[in-house]
């Protein structure tokens, strides 16, 4: 029982170390219909002074009738810290049959799924195509 106020606290210190959010900014680049596939291109952001050695995107493509269309896991990472790079990933169809991407879920290294989704931020450079979470 003398032990409870130490062992409290380093729960409590654990806990909060791994909640931290490990800052990336994933954008949606670009989409381009090639011989009747659809590259899809994301320019990926470390905003954070540490390596993330894996970054995995849980992702649900919906049609433009929000009807899901198919689910794929996508590996963005090891970004260096302070590091932006560029991962391009070919689909099946064209990508008129995209009109949404959530990111259902993430895991990382360093990091919980938690502290990964909650550091994540996203953006698209493409109208017609929204990428969320």
């Amino acid at each position: 029982m003398r032990n409870l106020p130490a062992i409290v606290l380093i729960v409590a210190v654990l806990t909060g170390t791994a909640a931290l959010a490990v800052p990336v900014q994933v954008e949606l680049n670009t989409v381009e219909t090639d011989d009747n596939r659809c590259r899809v291109t994301f320019v990926v952001e470390n905003k954070g002074k540490d390596a993330v050695e894996s970054l995995k995107l849980d992702l649900a493509v919906f049609n433009p009738q929000r009807i899901v269309q198919r689910r794929l896991a996508v590996e963005l990472g090891p970004v260096r810290g302070g590091k932006t790079i560029v991962k391009t990933f070919a689909l099946d169809g064209g990508c008129g049959e995209i009109g949404s991407i959530l990111v259902n879920d993430v895991t990382c290294a360093p990091g919980t799924p938690d502290a990964c989704l909650d550091g994540l931020t996203l953006s698209s450079r493409m109208q017609d195509v929204r990428l969320y979470k």
